[in-house]
């Protein structure tokens, strides 16, 4: 009996201690929820801080395209302005500015301020003015010293990027005009706006220069004060009276395409920082979104190594209610034994005491007739108290039946259902649970708060479209009007037209009238023959209606004399006019006949005496030459005539060929060779009898001889024609 219940009492310790523990796990499983809803709330805040790190960075995004379409368009526009600007230049200049500026960038020179046109801001009617006045001296770079000059220049002429001439403040020293003072002669200075830094420069090239309203005003002023004076116009005079001027096209403007390079040069660069710290917002930006789903992540692991933990809480929970059913089924066994124990036990001491009593008592024969009864009774009250024992006991056997097998219903299903459910519920909780739902519902109102912002920001937009569709409306109206009224305009101005050109048809008719009225006046001038000039005196201050009753008569008195030639007079005069011009110019031509036969005859002389001085100097040359290379043989040179073409070969030598000429240089023909190799009193040869080696030599001889002759005879000119075409080639 005692083992038995130190058995029960450890039986029901451990079931306590079991129990103990799946409470715990059990409140752990609880508490999880509650975990989890915190970690889906940190989830959810986290996706919205990253969903609107990524709506502000496509945000910046859409920013950076559009300036990137801006820089771009701004810079095409600028290349436009600077073609246009190079086009009013020549090309090293706009080569050597553009040099100039990125040396000026790429070395951080302070002192490089720009050209004078680009530190100057001009009213638009002195823009003519300012432009004739200063000429290419608009692109004369202005530098604060000379250091800064020859720097520049250095690297100029080491890249070779062109030319551009300097201005350094520190040499100029420029001198001021005497100006007038006066209205109509105002110093061009005054119209020019500039820094006080650069006067030295604006003054070297506007110092001496006044703006007048016309060129007669700037012609007296020019020469009283001798300055250069202009007008707005671009008409110039200069001190020594010379004037300039003509048609400027305003649209070929050096200002106007230098305000526009400097206009889309700065907006350009605007525009160019204003997208590099886009990107550079973009780039923290991105850096920002990586961190939020860095931490997003780090939460999302966090929730997931939570979720993983449930299995093997929920697996062990599963073991430990096993685990304490089995306990439980033992303990009750063992109470049960327990119970039966202590009721046999009890019935035992029943059955012991009525023993004892019935052996404490007198023992009698027979019973009494009150026993009988009541030992009637009773065992009669026995035997329905064993029927309902039996009853009692099946009912009892049929109720622990149903018990065990509820018991094990329990144990074996229900509670692992009830374990199942409980993980079922904790999965749906961790996926759509409450805390889930919660994360949804968070993320959907976030989600909806974005929409509702995109819808605004749409709406905004709409808004503005709205507003400048409206102001669109307006200028298109107000374009309709103004072209309605330049349509009304040009009408009225062809109507116009139409009626200048009916009046010039009927001009050019009068006028036509009139041209051949002044060519019949002219015949008829002409008829009259020259008049003299107090016929003009005369008739001068007499009304056109005199004069032409006066030519009636005179016209009609004229008639009697119609036989008699009117221009006898006039033609005797011309033609003697003629004649004596015609004799003077023979005699001019006598006279330039005579100097140049003399001329002639001079040349040819000295001509000669030039050619029998060269032939004698060279034929003696090549006699003392042809005797160094054979020193055997003689050699000397023969001037052939045509006159003595038979007698050639008894002529005289080179020494005495000039002497006896006959009839000068025309009777000669040629210059042969005699030579001989043998011997000096041999009969010499002609070059037609020589061999090929002895042809080379006296080649040879020859050459050398007209290389000492000094001056040189001769000048030869090897392929004159080979730079000319083939068109040219035959012309030359």
């Amino acid at each position: 009996m005692g083992g038995l219940e130190t058995e029960t009492a450890e039986l029901e310790a451990e079931v306590s201690r079991v129990e103990t523990e799946i409470e715990s796990i059990r409140e752990k499983l609880d508490g999880r929820s509650g975990t989890l809803e915190e970690i889906a709330e940190d989830v959810a805040a986290r996706k919205e801080d990253r969903n609107r790190l990524i709506d502000e960075r496509k945000e910046l995004w859409r920013e950076d395209a559009k300036l990137d379409s801006l820089v771009e368009s701004s810079r095409q526009e600028l290349e436009k302005a600077e073609r246009a600007l190079s086009y009013t230049m020549d090309q090293n200049t706009s080569r050597g500015l553009a040099a100039v500026r990125r040396i000026k960038e790429k070395l951080n020179l302070k002192g490089c301020y720009g050209t004078l046109v680009e530190l100057m801001d001009v009213q638009e009617n002195f823009r003519t003015a300012v432009e004739v006045t200063a000429g290419q001296s608009l692109f004369h770079y202005v530098v604060d010293n000379d250091d800064t000059a020859t720097t520049v220049l250095q690297h100029l002429q080491r890249e070779k990027a062109g030319r551009i001439t300097f201005m350094p403040l520190n040499r100029l020293k420029p001198r001021l005009g005497n100006f007038p003072g006066t209205k109509d002669a105002l110093p061009m200075l005054d119209y020019i706006e500039y820094d006080e830094t650069y006067a030295k420069a604006f003054e070297q090239v506007f110092g001496k220069t006044i703006v007048c309203p016309d060129l007669n005003v700037a012609s007296q002023y020019a020469r009283s004060h001798g300055l250069s004076a202009i007008t707005l116009a671009g008409d110039r005079a200069d001190k020594k009276g010379a004037l300039t001027g003509g048609y400027h096209d305003p649209r070929r403007s050096r200002l106007e395409a230098v305000k526009a390079v400097k206009k889309w040069r700065e907006t350009y660069e605007k525009q160019k920082r204003e997208a590099m710290e886009i990107k550079r917002r973009i780039e923290r930006k991105d850096q920002e979104v990586t961190n939020a789903v860095g931490e997003l992540q780090k939460v999302e692991a966090k929730r997931g190594q939570l979720e993983n933990s449930y299995g093997p809480l929920r697996a062990n929970l599963q073991g430990l209610v096993g685990t304490v059913g089995q306990l439980k089924d033992n303990l009750e066994r063992k109470r049960k034994s327990r119970e039966n124990v202590e009721a046999s036990l009890k019935s035992l001491g029943e059955q012991l005491e009525a023993y004892q009593a019935e052996i404490s008592s007198e023992f009698k024969k027979s019973l009494t007739s009150a026993e009988e009864a009541r030992l009637e009774e009773l065992t009669g009250t026995v035997q329905e108290l064993r029927k309902s024992l039996s009853v009692v006991a099946l009912e009892r056997a049929e109720k622990e039946s149903r018990k065990s097998i509820i018991e094990v219903e329990l144990r074996e299903n229900l509670r692992m259902r009830l374990d199942q459910l409980k993980g079922q519920s904790m999965d749906n909780l961790e996926t759509t649970g409450s805390g889930g739902r919660r994360s949804d519902l968070k993320e959907s109102q976030g989600e909806l708060k974005r929409i509702g912002k995109s819808i605004d920001r749409v709406k905004t937009r709409l808004d503005e479209v709205d507003r400048e569709l409206d102001e669109a409306k307006k200028e298109l109206e107000e374009l309709e009007r103004q072209k309605a009224e330049l349509q009304t305009a040009q009408q009225e101005e062809a109507r116009n037209i139409e009626r200048q050109k009916k009046k010039i048809e009927r001009s050019m008719a009068k006028r036509a009238l009139l041209t051949d009225k002044a060519q019949e006046c002219s015949r008829n001038i002409r008829d009259l023959g020259v008049l003299p000039e107090e016929a003009f005196e005369k008739f001068e201050r007499l009304a056109s209606n005199q004069v032409v009753k006066r030519l009636h008569k005179v016209n009609e008195a004229l008639k009697k004399y119609s036989h008699v030639n009117k221009k006898a007079f006039e033609q005797y005069a011309n033609f003697t006019k003629q004649r004596d011009t015609l004799i003077k110019r023979r005699e001019e031509l006598d006279s330039s006949q005579s100097s140049i036969e003399e001329l002639i005859q001079v040349l040819d002389q000295r001509k000669d005496e030039a050619i029998e001085r060269t032939f004698r100097q060279v034929s003696k040359d090549f006699a003392e030459i042809f005797e160094k290379l054979v020193p055997a043989g003689r050699g000397r040179l023969v001037i052939q005539r045509r006159v003595d073409r038979e007698e050639r070969d008894d002529e005289g030598s080179g020494d005495d060929e000039g002497e006896g000429r006959k009839g000068g240089v025309e009777n000669y023909t040629g210059v042969g060779i005699s030579v001989s190799f043998n011997s000096r009193h041999d009969e010499q040869q002609r070059i037609q009898q020589l061999s090929g080696g002895q042809k080379s030599l006296c080649a040879l001889a020859l050459i050398f001889a007209i290389q000492q002759c000094d001056p040189a005879p001769f000048y030869l000119f090897d392929e004159v024609d080979a730079n000319l075409d083939g068109k040219l080639d035959l012309i030359y």
